[in-house]
């Protein structure tokens, strides 16, 4: 494991709000991280516990119905997520967005998204 943090902007400009995970390519747990203004540190197990070391696939999404503020909820609890802010192609792993987390090492991935 390794600690990661980034920053997350679309087309130049830092996304508000939304999610990161990392998914190592042996698969298990991915690691994810809210994102708040751009900024996001990622958490597996456990707060600030980072990714798994090795090559990580990386997904990144952004709905309006993430904004903390806005936030809407169906009886069973579930989030209603609305419109997505970025390109739908980040949302799923094997968009080509990727990771090398080396171990035992704070790292920074900043992703600069674009259309």
């Amino acid at each position: 494991m390794a600690p990661v943090r980034g920053k997350v902007t679309y087309q130049g400009k830092p996304i508000p709000f939304g999610t990161v995970m990392f998914q190592h390519e042996s698969g298990g747990q991915p690691a994810s991280g809210e994102i708040k203004d751009g900024a996001y540190e990622l958490n597996t197990f456990s707060l600030g516990a980072g990714a798994r070391a090795g090559k990580n696939l990386v997904r990144i999404t952004s709905f309006e119905g993430q904004n903390p503020a806005k936030r809407k909820t169906l009886g069973s609890g579930e989030v209603v997520l609305g419109k997505s802010l970025i390109p739908e192609k980040y949302q799923t792993f094997g968009n080509g967005l990727t990771a090398d987390v080396k171990p035992d090492e704070e790292q920074t991935f900043d992703f600069n998204l674009t259309k």
